[in-house]
């Protein structure tokens, strides 16, 4: 009987570790695209989880964890359609975890922040009735749920991208991002986490990128308005070859954008080919080309500026987007943080009861005491 007790909880213990490393890992974006491309259905995902970790860990554990992650994602599915994102349904990956894919961004740091807060909210609600649980039945189980429940929303509240916490804190400040990674890399250090320095290095990643966007944005805002009156001069100087030319040549040069200056490369690479035509036609005898051909030609500019158009519309977006997304008032950055704190407060007393519990039952004792 010991013995039996003691093995179960060495596969406990991985199970609690397991499956802290599912739900983090269940949040790299990139798991998102390949749920495009599987589109499993909900049950049968869940049943291949199910199926996996119960020949591991035992259904019991499996089954909790299922329970524990679908309430989990089903927060945020509620909170997404609240705002009128639309999401698509929750799918188990063995090892991975689960998650739901947004089929669009937020609109704002506030939207993202609400819609990753009812995720550990949902997860809280999940293991509390293993509280009275425990109490009526003394079982052991409801207090591995309270710690696991607790544990895997915690953990997932540390205020780093891609964690719900990373999200819930940028509508705070991005700087928590800072502290977040600080924390994360001291935890990964001291338990010698791979997957805790994973997301250490996308949540590093996420904050650089941010902060050049931002550290770059009165720039960009120039280079729009350049581009505004390039557009506008090369529209209107078209039938100019020559002209068109040398102004898509000097603008190479002063554009940073790598798609914009692949769409001048383009049109300059058009022009010179629209211009060896013209040396060949006059080779041959004729001084210009026919109208057919120059309307021709025309078209082929006319494509090539629409195009740049519609990537100047982009990139306006783009600095739209990372002047005003995580901009919140101060009343926003209050009532986000205060609910944050709380939640943290509230799993993590979860948390410490439930090992109290379990720590104190009977038959753990007994082991402990050999």
């Amino acid at each position: 009987m010991e013995k039996k007790i003691i093995e179960g909880g060495k596969k406990t213990s991985w199970g609690v570790l397991g499956a802290i490393g599912l739900v983090l890992i269940g949040k790299l974006k990139y798991v998102l695209v390949v749920f495009k491309f599987l589109k499993l259905h909900t049950l049968l995902s869940m049943f291949i989880f199910l199926a996996t970790y119960a020949s591991i860990f035992g259904w019991k554990f499996a089954v909790a964890l299922v329970y524990l992650l679908f309430v989990h994602e089903m927060g945020h599915t509620y909170a997404a359609k609240r705002i009128k994102l639309p999401v698509g349904p929750a799918i188990f990956i063995p090892f991975v975890g689960a998650v739901i894919g947004l089929k669009e961004m937020p609109k704002s740091a506030k939207d993202e922040g609400f819609v990753a807060y009812m995720g550990p909210l949902f997860g809280l609600l999940s293991f509390l009735p293993a509280f009275p649980l425990y109490l009526y039945t003394h079982e052991p189980f409801w207090a591995l749920l309270i710690i696991l429940g607790g544990m895997i929303n915690l953990f997932n509240l540390i205020p780093i991208t891609p964690l719900d916490g990373g999200r819930i804190a940028a509508g705070i400040s991005t700087k928590l991002w800072g502290l977040g990674i600080v924390l994360l890399f001291a935890y990964s250090v001291i338990k010698l986490s791979f997957i805790g320095f994973l997301i250490v290095i996308l949540g590093s990643n996420e904050w650089y990128k941010l902060f050049k966007k931002q550290k770059r944005l009165n720039d960009d805002k120039m280079e729009i308005k350049e581009l505004e009156h390039l557009i506008l001069k090369l529209k209107q100087e078209s039938p100019d070859l020559d002209s068109v030319q040398e102004m898509t040549r000097k603008a190479k040069w002063e554009i940073t954008n790598r798609e914009i200056t692949e769409i001048l490369n383009t049109l300059n690479s058009e022009i010179e080919k629209m211009k060896k035509d013209l040396y060949l036609q006059q080779l041959s005898g004729g001084h210009t080309l026919s109208e057919e051909d120059k309307n021709n030609h025309q078209k082929v500019i006319a494509g090539i500026l629409n195009n740049l158009d519609e990537k100047l519309s982009d990139l306006k977006k783009e600095v739209q987007t990372t002047e005003t997304y995580y901009k919140t008032d101060r009343n926003t950055k209050v009532q986000l943080f205060l609910i944050y704190i709380g939640l943290v407060i509230a799993l993590s007393i979860s948390y410490y009861y439930g090992n109290e519990i379990l720590m104190n039952h009977p038959e753990i004792q007994k082991v402990m005491n050999r």
